[in-house]
């Protein structure tokens, strides 16, 4: 599937130039395929039409409201680059993906991307305030829940969306987190006056993402680390669930073959030793972060029967942390 090669790329610096490229193609009868950084694994940066790159040029951060915790991206924007930006102002961008040196804005609001810290800050799509879009006809419109903009095909989605809503509502288990590709079809019956809720996630099927203004989050007043280490994965797993109640900011997992490709490399070792994998092995580690409340949390956390033994981090502005983030 990477091989597939595209009739052309384009890389266009405004929405007039986006605006009119995405016309040419449509003329000649050329798929486009809006792209970011091209981050996402399942080939949905790829076609074999028109390619639209909005990460060369499209990186302006502008409109920064500390007071309404907002700020307007190009969809070029990277996200580290972003969180750099806001970082002076104590606050940062919620949806934290692995790919963040590289990830755009774009493309996360395009494939709805969340991250680790889901459980805090949720998916990209509860931090979208308005979308400035370019469709297949050229139109260049800007949609929200203030703006009446394509008033007529939201009405048409509504329609649709309504008609077929307990069929679909079937299919969806409750109390998921990360839940949402493809359209946001359950965010818009919540909010139908908001197509935003209908772009994010639709992976530029719809329309190609030129900027976004976004809601910022301040950063947390401290973190703290618990590391629990497992004789099975499957321990693991239902600790996981048992660990819930204290609301964890985040729970990543590693498991044995993971941690054997670390032995014999010396940017590793520090961290090897840090979690004396080699004189005390495990099968799995729990990564546990808090937010807030911090000592209270991890002292109820140490306090349960789990794993084979754990390691409390409360300095994560130190050396240790740092160690076990090479993981």
């Amino acid at each position: 599937i990477y091989q597939i090669e595209p009739v052309g790329v384009a890389f266009p610096k405004s929405k007039e130039q986006a605006s009119l490229v995405i016309r040419a193609a449509a003329d000649a009868g050329l798929s486009v395929t809006p792209r970011g950084a091209g981050t996402s694994l399942v080939g949905n940066a790829i076609g074999e039409g028109l390619i639209v790159d909005f990460s060369r040029y499209n990186r302006q951060i502008t409109d920064l409201d500390l007071e309404k915790r907002s700020v307007r991206v190009g969809a070029g924007v990277v996200l580290d680059q972003l969180n750099d930006f806001l970082k002076p102002h104590g606050c940062g961008f919620g949806p934290d993906v692995a790919t963040s040196s590289r990830a755009t804005l774009g493309g996360m609001i395009a494939n709805n991307s969340s991250g680790a810290r889901c459980p805090i800050y949720g998916t990209t799509a509860d931090h979208v305030i308005s979308l400035e879009i370019v469709l297949a006809d050229s139109r260049v419109e800007k949609i929200s829940a203030r703006h009446k903009s394509l008033d007529a095909e939201r009405a048409a989605i509504e329609k649709v969306i309504r008609a077929a809503s307990a069929e679909m509502a079937e299919c969806w288990p409750p109390g998921l987190i990360k839940r949402w590709p493809g359209y946001g079809i359950e965010r818009f019956l919540h909010a139908p006056n908001d197509l935003t809720n209908i772009l994010a996630g639709s992976e530029g099927t719809l329309a190609a993402i030129f900027s976004a203004e976004l809601k910022i989050s301040p950063l947390p007043s401290e973190k703290g680390l618990a590391l629990i280490f497992f004789a099975s994965v499957g321990e693991a797993m239902q600790a996981t669930v048992e660990l819930l109640d204290l609301k964890p900011a985040a729970i990543e997992h590693i498991d044995r073959p993971l941690l054997d490709q670390t032995k014999g490399q010396l940017h590793f070792q520090a961290a090897r030793d840090l979690l004396e994998l080699d004189s005390k092995p495990c099968e799995s580690i729990l990564i546990v972060e808090f937010y807030d409340d911090v000592v209270e949390r991890l002292s109820m956390l140490e306090s349960r029967k789990l794993g084979l033994r754990k390691k409390i981090l409360t300095d994560l502005s130190g050396r240790c942390a740092s160690l076990v983030s090479r993981f």
